[in-house]
């Protein structure tokens, strides 16, 4: 017999924005989890001169919850700086998960 498994992504689960990052006042965000379950990390989707970074609205997580996923999501134009959770690791809702640096703009001079 196989099985297919089948998860479905679903839209923010939350009312209100907290999981779209936590500024720390410093020109960083911390970035968390949305819900409680499983994270896993997808691939970067850009890099400028060895560095990930990230645009608002991306991806850059899911959280798994059995059969039903939910995205993570940056909340703005960041380098990643920091994973702090391991793909596969077990998270709860507000979790920080990944430490994005906002004090450095793509396209800035002196970089």
């Amino acid at each position: 017999m196989s099985a297919q498994a089948r998860i479905t992504l679903t839209e923010d689960p939350l009312p209100d924005a907290d999981h779209l990052g936590e500024p720390g006042g410093f020109g960083f965000r911390l970035v968390v989890a949305p819900a409680a379950g499983r994270l896993r990390h997808l691939p970067p989707a850009r890099f400028h001169e060895g560095d990930e970074w990230v645009v608002p609205g991306q991806p850059i997580a899911v959280v798994e919850q059995g059969s039903v996923s939910v995205k993570v999501e940056s909340p703005v134009e960041a380098r990643v700086a920091g994973v702090l959770v391991r793909d596969g690791e077990p998270v709860f809702r507000g979790q920080p998960v990944v430490w994005l640096d906002e004090s450095i703009r793509l396209g800035r001079t002196g970089r």
